[in-house]
């Protein structure tokens, strides 16, 4: 073993310690960094599912995994898509079926999935400096309820990839703003005063 390595001190347990709870939705503000609302696919992979899956079994799927949205590959594992549990335990699949002229087993994820180009993009480096705020902002401005952040690829030059994704609910959330009030909220100062509990 190489000499300059070291134990750890160590202790006794004692008493009966409690197990620490999960910092799932810090308490943050808009003026917090944007990088804080990022689900970074480098930290955690993203939940995917196959274009071609039959809705029927996406609703399992999702369902058993507790999953509320999916990223969607194509047969090659590139980004497609985006599809949510509520638009196939919804009216979007069954529509979707009958306008296919067919039964709801042969509609599949990407029929009713939402187009990677439906969203808005944003680079990496845009996000370095910038706050919550600001994104809350953009969201106002293109009224989308997602965010797709890339990042140059450094094994293809000129080509970007997938780094993250930014949610609408995910930031109601860590700004502890109901999602019914974040629809209210339609500026920065508005979200502002939401924070502090405060609506006209």
């Amino acid at each position: 073993m190489n000499t300059s390595y070291h134990p750890l001190p160590t202790s006794e347990v004692l008493a009966n310690p409690r197990i620490v709870d999960p910092d799932v939705h810090p308490e943050l503000t808009p003026d917090d960094p944007a990088i804080a609302v990022m689900r970074d696919f480098r930290e955690k992979p993203p939940e995917t599912i196959g274009s071609d899956m039959p809705i029927t079994e996406a609703r399992t799927l999702m369902k058993l995994a507790d999953a509320p949205l999916k990223l969607v590959t194509n047969r090659s594992e590139e980004f497609i898509g985006l599809i949510a549990l509520k638009d196939i335990l919804g009216k979007k699949a069954l529509a979707q079926a009958h306008a296919m002229g067919t039964s709801l087993g042969d509609v599949q994820v990407k029929d009713i999935m939402a187009r990677a180009n439906q969203f808005p993009s944003v680079h990496m480096r845009h996000l370095a400096n910038v706050r919550i705020g600001d994104v809350v902002e953009t969201f106002n401005q293109a009224q989308t309820d997602h965010f797709l952040v890339f990042e140059d690829d450094e094994n293809y030059p000129g080509r970007t990839r997938l780094r993250g994704l930014i949610s609408s609910s995910l930031i109601a959330r860590h700004l502890h703003i109901a999602l019914e009030s974040n629809a209210r909220a339609r500026s920065f100062s508005d979200i502002v005063h939401a924070v502090h509990g405060h609506f006209d």
